[in-house]
């Protein structure tokens, strides 16, 4: 009898534990169902492969490239601050990425010193940074090379324009999301990182708003007001010149009055140097009057 206690004992665990797994079983087909996943995702293996300059480093084949890009950079001296000046303009889809190799750097200088006269040496490695580029090249170099990409830049966007505007037919909050996208996974150089913790210190308690609700506001509540007080100026503005105009009106002299005034005292001056004419002819009258007598 015990030993009948024992197997109905053991039976009952059993079937508790495969109702258990089956409830865990069904909650995950419910979750790769929702995500859209499969079993067969997970037993899956991808492909891993190591990278060419260091070894240690294993990815999937499908980031391999995208690896070594930046990996033969540190690989040969070059530090994660330069990664950003180094292959930041070819990540950024609004710009022309013009690639200058070796061989087609060497041709653009000697072409330069053959038109100016001047002694070539070609160059062993194509600089990456603007530091080098600045070390390794005169100006005349660079200004050589600058002429170069700005007319190959232009020849590539003269094909690829289109008549009719892209702006048009293009999701501008959707390009807007990609870019800021974009912006967060490009490695920063020196100076933004610098500028992100000068940025950081300013959000600090003591350069924020002391007055809470302003604070709190939102983007739309703070232009509402924005606007209101625009418009409430400008009203006021209209009401000061509106009340202004009659006064200037009023004193403002009125020309026939002016033209009056002058006529007036051209006639009395004319009648002062008539009067002033008459009074020798009367004298010399009176004279003649008297002798007479």
């Amino acid at each position: 009898m015990m030993e009948y206690n024992m197997l109905e004992d053991r039976d009952s665990t059993v079937r508790e534990l495969q109702d258990y797994l089956k409830e865990c079983q069904n909650e995950v087909t419910h979750i790769l169902e929702y995500v859209g996943w499969t079993p067969e995702h997970f037993i899956k293996q991808d492909d891993i492969v190591s990278c060419s300059f260091d070894s240690s480093h294993r990815m999937p084949r499908k980031y391999l490239t995208k690896h070594e890009e930046k990996c033969e950079l540190l690989y040969v001296g070059y530090k994660k601050e330069d990664l950003a000046d180094v292959i930041g303009y070819t990540q950024d889809p609004t710009s022309s990425s013009v690639h200058i190799g070796k061989e087609t750097m060497n041709r653009v200088l000697r072409d330069h010193h053959v038109q100016n006269h001047s002694i070539f040496f070609a160059q062993d490695k194509v600089p990456l940074t603007p530091n080098e580029v600045t070390v390794q090249l005169t100006p005349a170099e660079r200004a050589a090379i600058h002429d170069y990409v700005v007319e190959k830049a232009k020849n590539e966007r003269r094909l690829n324009r289109h008549e009719s505007d892209q702006f048009l037919s293009t999701d501008l909050q959707e390009m807007v999301k990609q870019k800021d996208a974009l912006d967060r996974n490009k490695p920063k150089s020196y100076m933004e990182y610098l500028a992100q913790q000068r940025d950081y210190k300013r959000r600090r308690q003591s350069y924020r708003a002391k007055n809470v609700h302003i604070t709190r506001k939102s983007y739309t509540e703070i232009i509402r007001e924005v606007i209101e007080n625009q418009t409430e100026y400008v009203a006021m503005l209209r009401q000061e010149e509106a009340e202004s105009a009659p006064s200037r009106l009023e004193e403002k002299p009125d020309e026939s009055d002016e033209l009056d005034e002058l006529n007036d005292e051209e006639k009395e001056d004319n009648d002062h140097r008539g009067r002033k004419d008459l009074h020798p002819t009367i004298a010399l009258s009176s004279q003649g009057t008297s002798n007479t007598a």
